[in-house]
Protein backbone atom coordinates (compact mmCIF):
# COMPACT_ATOMS: atom_id res chain seq x y z
CA UNK A 1 0.00 0.00 0.00
CA UNK A 2 1.45 3.37 -1.00
CA UNK A 3 1.94 6.26 1.43
CA UNK A 4 -0.60 8.43 -0.43
CA UNK A 5 -3.21 5.66 -0.08
CA UNK A 6 -2.51 5.37 3.67
CA UNK A 7 -2.88 9.16 4.06
CA UNK A 8 -6.16 9.02 2.10
CA UNK A 9 -7.46 6.25 4.38
CA UNK A 10 -6.45 8.09 7.56
CA UNK A 11 -7.53 11.59 6.49
CA UNK A 12 -10.29 11.14 3.88
CA UNK A 13 -11.72 14.62 4.43
CA UNK A 14 -8.36 16.24 3.57
CA UNK A 15 -8.09 14.03 0.50
CA UNK A 16 -11.58 15.13 -0.57
CA UNK A 17 -10.80 18.84 -0.13
CA UNK A 18 -7.54 18.61 -2.09
CA UNK A 19 -8.92 16.52 -4.96
CA UNK A 20 -12.22 18.36 -5.32
CA UNK A 21 -10.22 21.61 -5.51
CA UNK A 22 -8.12 20.13 -8.36
CA UNK A 23 -11.24 18.95 -10.21
CA UNK A 24 -12.92 22.36 -9.86
CA UNK A 25 -9.74 24.02 -11.11
CA UNK A 26 -9.84 21.76 -14.17
CA UNK A 27 -13.41 22.92 -14.79
CA UNK A 28 -12.33 26.57 -14.63
CA UNK A 29 -9.58 25.93 -17.21
CA UNK A 30 -12.00 24.13 -19.49
CA UNK A 31 -12.17 26.22 -22.65
CA UNK A 32 -10.85 23.24 -24.61
CA UNK A 33 -12.16 20.38 -22.46
CA UNK A 34 -12.72 18.17 -25.52
CA UNK A 35 -8.99 18.24 -26.26
CA UNK A 36 -8.31 16.11 -23.18
CA UNK A 37 -7.68 12.48 -24.04
CA UNK A 38 -10.58 11.17 -21.90
CA UNK A 39 -13.12 13.33 -23.79
CA UNK A 40 -11.64 13.50 -27.31
CA UNK A 41 -13.94 10.81 -28.74
CA UNK A 42 -17.13 12.46 -27.45
CA UNK A 43 -17.32 14.40 -30.73
CA UNK A 44 -17.94 11.13 -32.57
CA UNK A 45 -21.23 10.52 -30.73
CA UNK A 46 -24.51 11.70 -32.21
CA UNK A 47 -26.53 14.54 -30.65
CA UNK A 48 -29.15 12.01 -29.47
CA UNK A 49 -26.51 9.85 -27.79
CA UNK A 50 -24.99 12.91 -26.12
CA UNK A 51 -28.41 14.08 -24.87
CA UNK A 52 -29.14 10.62 -23.48
CA UNK A 53 -25.77 10.50 -21.70
CA UNK A 54 -26.35 14.00 -20.27
CA UNK A 55 -29.66 12.85 -18.77
CA UNK A 56 -27.92 9.79 -17.31
CA UNK A 57 -25.20 11.96 -15.76
CA UNK A 58 -27.80 14.34 -14.27
CA UNK A 59 -29.63 11.36 -12.74
CA UNK A 60 -26.34 9.92 -11.48
CA UNK A 61 -25.53 13.26 -9.82
CA UNK A 62 -28.85 13.42 -7.96
CA UNK A 63 -28.59 9.74 -6.97
CA UNK A 64 -25.10 10.25 -5.53
CA UNK A 65 -26.21 13.31 -3.56
CA UNK A 66 -29.28 11.51 -2.19
CA UNK A 67 -27.29 8.42 -1.26
CA UNK A 68 -24.61 10.40 0.56
CA UNK A 69 -27.09 12.57 2.40
CA UNK A 70 -29.54 9.89 3.54
CA UNK A 71 -27.20 7.04 4.40
CA UNK A 72 -24.14 8.81 5.74
CA UNK A 73 -25.98 11.47 7.70
CA UNK A 74 -28.25 8.96 9.42
CA UNK A 75 -25.28 6.78 10.38
CA UNK A 76 -23.37 9.85 11.54
CA UNK A 77 -26.12 10.97 13.90
CA UNK A 78 -26.51 7.47 15.35
CA UNK A 79 -22.81 6.88 15.83
CA UNK A 80 -22.25 10.32 17.36
CA UNK A 81 -24.92 9.54 19.95
CA UNK A 82 -23.30 6.14 20.57
CA UNK A 83 -19.90 7.80 21.03
CA UNK A 84 -21.35 10.34 23.45
CA UNK A 85 -23.01 7.61 25.52
CA UNK A 86 -19.78 5.59 25.51
CA UNK A 87 -17.92 8.60 26.93
CA UNK A 88 -20.12 8.43 30.06
CA UNK A 89 -19.23 4.79 30.62
CA UNK A 90 -15.50 5.54 30.66
CA UNK A 91 -15.89 6.77 34.25
CA UNK A 92 -16.84 3.23 35.27
CA UNK A 93 -13.29 2.07 34.55
CA UNK A 94 -10.91 2.40 37.49
CA UNK A 95 -7.62 2.21 35.49
CA UNK A 96 -6.53 5.72 34.48
CA UNK A 97 -4.41 4.50 31.54
CA UNK A 98 -7.37 2.61 30.08
CA UNK A 99 -9.59 5.66 30.66
CA UNK A 100 -7.15 7.81 28.68
CA UNK A 101 -6.94 5.27 25.84
CA UNK A 102 -10.74 5.00 25.71
CA UNK A 103 -11.17 8.77 25.77
CA UNK A 104 -8.77 9.17 22.84
CA UNK A 105 -10.31 6.30 20.82
CA UNK A 106 -13.90 7.43 21.35
CA UNK A 107 -12.99 11.09 20.81
CA UNK A 108 -11.31 10.25 17.49
CA UNK A 109 -14.20 7.98 16.54
CA UNK A 110 -16.74 10.75 17.16
CA UNK A 111 -14.51 13.19 15.22
CA UNK A 112 -14.44 10.88 12.17
CA UNK A 113 -18.19 10.31 12.36
CA UNK A 114 -18.86 14.05 12.59
CA UNK A 115 -16.53 14.63 9.62
CA UNK A 116 -18.57 12.07 7.64
CA UNK A 117 -21.74 13.91 8.66
CA UNK A 118 -20.33 17.24 7.51
CA UNK A 119 -19.36 15.72 4.17
CA UNK A 120 -22.88 14.29 3.87
CA UNK A 121 -24.43 17.69 4.57
CA UNK A 122 -22.24 18.97 1.70
CA UNK A 123 -24.50 16.93 -0.61
CA UNK A 124 -27.21 19.54 0.02
CA UNK A 125 -25.10 22.22 -1.67
CA UNK A 126 -26.15 22.97 -5.19
CA UNK A 127 -23.44 22.27 -7.72
CA UNK A 128 -23.23 23.45 -11.30
CA UNK A 129 -25.24 21.40 -13.78
CA UNK A 130 -24.20 21.39 -17.43
CA UNK A 131 -26.45 20.89 -20.44
CA UNK A 132 -29.53 21.47 -18.32
CA UNK A 133 -32.19 24.15 -18.69
CA UNK A 134 -33.39 26.34 -21.56
CA UNK A 135 -30.11 27.21 -23.25
CA UNK A 136 -29.37 23.64 -24.47
CA UNK A 137 -32.68 23.75 -26.39
CA UNK A 138 -31.10 26.45 -28.55
CA UNK A 139 -27.87 24.53 -29.17
CA UNK A 140 -27.41 23.34 -32.73
CA UNK A 141 -23.81 22.14 -32.61
CA UNK A 142 -22.86 18.69 -31.41
CA UNK A 143 -19.71 20.15 -29.85
CA UNK A 144 -21.77 22.05 -27.25
CA UNK A 145 -23.47 18.84 -26.05
CA UNK A 146 -20.13 17.02 -25.97
CA UNK A 147 -18.63 19.83 -23.86
CA UNK A 148 -21.62 19.81 -21.51
CA UNK A 149 -21.30 16.04 -21.04
CA UNK A 150 -17.56 16.35 -20.36
CA UNK A 151 -18.23 19.10 -17.80
CA UNK A 152 -21.02 17.13 -16.10
CA UNK A 153 -18.87 14.00 -15.84
CA UNK A 154 -16.02 16.05 -14.40
CA UNK A 155 -18.35 17.60 -11.82
CA UNK A 156 -19.62 14.15 -10.88
CA UNK A 157 -16.05 13.16 -10.05
CA UNK A 158 -16.21 15.58 -7.09
CA UNK A 159 -19.41 13.90 -5.95
CA UNK A 160 -17.74 10.50 -6.17
CA UNK A 161 -14.72 11.71 -4.18
CA UNK A 162 -17.05 13.22 -1.55
CA UNK A 163 -18.98 9.93 -1.25
CA UNK A 164 -15.78 7.94 -0.82
CA UNK A 165 -14.46 10.38 1.79
CA UNK A 166 -17.75 10.26 3.73
CA UNK A 167 -17.79 6.46 3.75
CA UNK A 168 -14.11 6.23 4.69
CA UNK A 169 -14.63 8.68 7.57
CA UNK A 170 -17.68 6.77 8.73
CA UNK A 171 -15.78 3.47 8.55
CA UNK A 172 -12.82 4.89 10.49
CA UNK A 173 -15.14 6.27 13.16
CA UNK A 174 -17.02 2.99 13.42
CA UNK A 175 -13.81 0.99 13.85
CA UNK A 176 -12.51 3.35 16.53
CA UNK A 177 -15.80 3.29 18.42
CA UNK A 178 -15.95 -0.50 18.14
CA UNK A 179 -12.36 -0.84 19.38
CA UNK A 180 -13.10 1.52 22.27
CA UNK A 181 -16.23 -0.41 23.25
CA UNK A 182 -14.34 -3.71 23.01
CA UNK A 183 -11.59 -2.42 25.31
CA UNK A 184 -14.25 -1.05 27.67
CA UNK A 185 -16.16 -4.36 27.79
CA UNK A 186 -12.97 -6.37 28.38
CA UNK A 187 -11.70 -4.03 31.11
CA UNK A 188 -15.12 -3.79 32.76
CA UNK A 189 -15.45 -7.59 32.84
CA UNK A 190 -11.90 -7.92 34.23
CA UNK A 191 -12.67 -5.37 36.97
CA UNK A 192 -15.79 -7.23 38.08
CA UNK A 193 -14.07 -10.63 38.01
CA UNK A 194 -11.23 -9.21 40.09
CA UNK A 195 -13.69 -7.79 42.64
CA UNK A 196 -15.65 -11.08 42.73
CA UNK A 197 -12.46 -13.04 43.46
Amino acid sequence: MSISRIIEELFPFGHYLANSHCVKKRLCDSSEILCRKEFVEYRTLSVQQLKKRLKEEHKRASDMDAKTFKLTLSFSVGLTILGSIAAFFIKMISFSTIQTILTVLIGLGVFYVLAAGLLAVGALRTRPSYGYGTRPLLWKKKKKFAEALAHEETMNITRHIRNEAAYQSLRNGLWLLFLGLLIFATTFAYQHLKVAC
